[in-house]
């Protein structure tokens, strides 16, 4: 064969190769940007999610936590046994936090739910704002419980002065823990609630904000 005349089977074969590699590249890209898309998508879904359910829970504790309602609430109570009129009326009245909690509990619960799934896909450290969250709760819950007894225990007969400012003090911290813009105390709650919803924001919009 003249070392000039070309192969042309040879062109062939080298051009198909080609095409066969520029294809698999191009596949692969393709597959690998969908991937990261895919990914993305998720991420934003998450982050859109979870913040949004943040924004409930903030909703529900103020809810939770106003300082006005009716004479009806508290009423789901169990009653103990023997319990005097005067102590129902008392008791009911601190019962009314857990009373509004379990009408609002499904965003809370949602959001515990999804904890494991964020904790994921952002990392070890945002899992503190869900736990967080959860302590802020707890507390207003179980200060609630323990509120009653105070409001019972105040004005005994047989409490020293002491006793009873004492007493009174706890009232007015619990008071404050329970009711939003209660009293002249600082409103640590709304201000912790305030610093949580912050703190996932800042996580979320990273993604939210650069879609």
């Amino acid at each position: 064969m003249n070392c000039t005349e070309i192969d042309w089977n040879l062109v062939f074969d080298i051009l198909k190769s080609i095409s066969i590699i520029i294809a698999s590249g191009v596949a692969i890209y393709g597959i690998n940007s969908w991937r990261r898309e895919t990914k993305w998508k998720r991420k934003y879904e998450l982050a859109e999610e979870a913040l949004s359910l943040f924004y409930e829970v903030q909703d529900a504790i103020t809810t939770i936590r106003s300082p006005f309602g009716n004479v009806n609430e508290g009423k789901t109570r169990e009653r103990n046994e023997n319990e005097r009129a005067e102590d129902t009326k008392i008791l009911d009245r601190a019962y009314v936090v857990i009373e509004r909690f379990e009408k609002n509990k499904e965003p809370f619960f949602k959001l515990r739910a999804l904890k494991y799934r964020f904790k994921t896909i952002f990392g070890k450290e945002s899992e503190n704002y869900f736990n967080d969250l959860v302590k802020l709760t707890n507390r207003i819950l179980t200060v609630s419980g323990f509120l009653g007894r105070y409001w019972k225990d105040q004005g005994k007969w047989n409490y020293t002065d002491e006793q009873e400012k004492k007493n009174l003090e706890r009232i007015e911290e619990y008071e404050s823990i329970i009711w939003e813009g209660w009293g002249d105390r600082k409103d640590e709650i709304k201000e912790e609630l305030e610093r949580i919803i912050e703190g996932i924001e800042s996580v979320c919009n990273n993604v939210l904000k650069n879609q």
